[in-house]
């Protein structure tokens, strides 16, 4: 439950700004016929976004500025593990693990003194 609530609340802290927006679309028959200031100045062509505007800068006015706020830290974090991973034991179970093999033969052999191939005189 607690994690439904965080969620929402991030949605809603992220999603806040976008709201108006959304708002616009979904209604903007509504908006343009009731709530514009230039409804009576078609020449304007504002079809709303003067009310679309207004919202924007009311969700921007309320939101919080962090600029001059310092953040303070009281404490800090520490994670102590109480299991000890030794390395000698990681490295003896890998070693046990993967067999080298054995069965590999070369059949590549390369003799550094065997003739030298001249070409053919003419």
């Amino acid at each position: 439950m607690k994690h439904i609530l965080a969620i929402f609340v991030f949605f809603t802290l992220v999603f806040r700004p976008v709201l108006p927006l959304i708002d616009y679309v979904v209604n903007y028959d509504y908006i343009v016929s009731k709530l514009c200031e230039n409804r009576t100045k078609p020449q304007v062509l504002c079809n709303g976004k003067c009310y679309l505007v207004k919202e924007l800068a009311k969700t921007s006015d309320t939101m919080p500025k962090q600029e001059n706020q310092k953040i303070s830290i009281g404490f800090i974090d520490v994670f102590i593990s109480g299991v000890e991973y030794k390395i000698q034991d990681i490295t003896h179970y890998i070693s046990k693990r993967i067999k080298p093999n054995t069965s590999y033969t070369t059949f590549y052999n390369f003799l550094i003194e065997s003739k030298i191939f001249h070409p053919p005189l003419i």
